[in-house]
């Protein structure tokens, strides 16, 4: 038989469980809905998995009337092997107001105490200056962190603008990995095409995220044109949770990534059941 050259891997960050039932149910999966599954999720194989960022909380303590806080120790407790992700939205953390250094830097504290082992920022407006400091001390607290740019259409959102920007937060805060965050859904596939060879050329051999939404119905399309252009990490949420105003399928991207050649080293049977 002949030898097969290695095939790059991509790794999955499962969004099921924060932003997918933000988008779709308005933030509503109770803590109840996810404890029967996260022995599962446990040896599913994810890189990573996204469990709180801001809304959560508010909705939690607001409109579930539960603690966010037992939370984030019961599905730590119930995926003991598993890396769960935590976003913080600037100096806002919970609410819209800003926070001093100080608070924001507790807060921190706090989620890496409550077993947060991946902890990442990012600014509306790229600001670097308002997340530096707090991914300095979690990377201090022994957490990965990741600094994500806030992608969007403008004259000024051009390569040159996110490139300076993953420079920045490399060289002030050393993150562990630059996320590409497309909130609103906008990215194309002509757009990626040149955006992410920028910024493979500045972040050296950190990990690549693309996080996009399937507003337009064009992310699928973008995440596949992305991992071949050298996005290591596709963020994706595990069906029915998933496209619309969600991210794109676990289930369909994963397999359109093998069958392009990619390796990618998930349980499907595990997801199904998830």
């Amino acid at each position: 038989m002949p030898s097969h050259p290695e095939r790059r891997e991509i790794r999955i960050i499962d969004t099921t469980l924060r932003d997918a039932h933000q988008c779709l149910w308005a933030t509503r999966m109770r803590t109840a809905h996810m404890l029967p599954v996260l022995d599962k999720y446990d040896r599913v194989g994810f890189e990573s998995v996204d469990l709180m960022g801001a809304i959560q909380f508010d909705v939690c303590v607001r409109y579930l009337k539960e603690d966010p806080w037992e939370r984030v120790r019961l599905v730590h407790q119930g995926a003991p092997h598993t890396r769960f992700r935590a976003l913080i939205r600037s100096r806002n953390i919970v609410s819209f107001d800003f926070l001093p250094d100080d608070i924001v830097e507790l807060w921190i504290e706090r989620l890496h105490a409550n077993g947060f082992r991946v902890i990442g920022s990012f600014d509306g407006l790229n600001d670097v200056d308002n997340i530096a400091g707090g991914l300095k001390r979690a990377k201090a607290l022994g957490a990965y962190t990741f600094g994500a740019l806030s992608y969007s259409q403008s004259p000024v959102h051009n390569d040159e603008l996110f490139t300076a920007t993953a420079r920045a937060l490399i060289d002030r805060a050393d993150v562990d990995a630059i996320m590409i965050k497309d909130a609103g859904g906008l990215l194309t596939v002509d757009r990626i095409r040149t955006l992410v060879p920028a910024l493979r050329k500045v972040i050296g051999d950190r990990p690549l995220e693309l996080h996009s939404h399937c507003l337009t119905g064009l992310a699928p399309l973008v995440y596949l044109e992305g991992a071949k252009l050298g996005c290591d990490q596709l963020h994706l949420a595990i069906r029915p949770l998933s496209d619309g105003a969600a991210q794109p399928a676990v289930q369909s991207v994963v397999r359109n990534l093998r069958a392009m050649g990619f390796a990618v080293n998930i349980d499907d049977g595990l997801v199904d059941q998830i």
